[in-house]
């Protein structure tokens, strides 16, 4: 499990500089991925989600945390992390059609995406704030990011689950880009967390 502890750092003054959480994990064995250390940036997502059983890596052991993630892969886990249960494929030899049949099921996703094709950071917003039920109504006016006004992008940043690029006083989310396997297991492990 995880333990979440909230800080404040203060100036000499006493005067807050600045707030934010620290999470540290426990888990009862550390699958080890040859090419991910204690130093790569998502080494705490992908370890307690692989010791949960939640991701796994190749059979070559690594887990290629810069691979762009497919639409299928990163469907099953945000239905896994928002506490969808395993589903079997719905097409012969389609690993992830299941689970495209219950999104649809369950309206958390529409039309028929390419399930071994990228998915964009706005899909996966969209997909894990229904998931989650988050709501959508009585967020803050301000809006987190200057490049989207999705309703779902900002329930799940208010939620504390996603996050933006911040670059010369603007911050953006780059809705359209695509996301690696390390960028959805920091998503993935969010929900978990924000679901227990």
């Amino acid at each position: 499990g995880s333990v979440s502890i909230p800080y404040v750092a203060l100036s000499s003054s006493g005067t807050a500089l600045g707030a934010g959480v620290v999470s540290i994990g426990v888990v009862d064995s550390v699958k080890k991925f040859t090419d991910i250390s204690t130093s790569t940036w998502c080494y705490k997502y992908v370890t307690e989600l692989a010791s949960a059983n939640v991701i796994s890596g190749y059979s070559n052991g690594t887990f290629q945390e810069k691979n762009t993630i497919t639409y299928g892969a990163a469907l099953k886990l945000i239905m896994l992390a928002a506490g969808y249960g395993e589903q079997a494929p719905t097409v012969k030899r389609s690993t992830f059609s299941g689970y495209l049949a219950k999104a649809k099921a369950a309206g958390l996703v529409s039309g028929n995406p390419k399930l071994n094709g990228p998915i964009t950071r706005l899909q996966i917003a969209q997909i894990a704030a229904k998931a989650l039920k988050l709501p959508t109504s009585g967020l803050p006016s301000k809006k987190p990011f200057t490049d989207t006004n999705d309703v779902y992008v900002q329930a799940l940043n208010a939620a504390g689950i996603i996050e933006g690029y911040f670059s010369n006083g603007t911050s953006t989310y780059k809705p359209n880009n695509t996301l690696t396997r390390g960028q959805v297991s920091a998503i993935v492990w969010r929900m978990k967390n924000s679901v227990q």
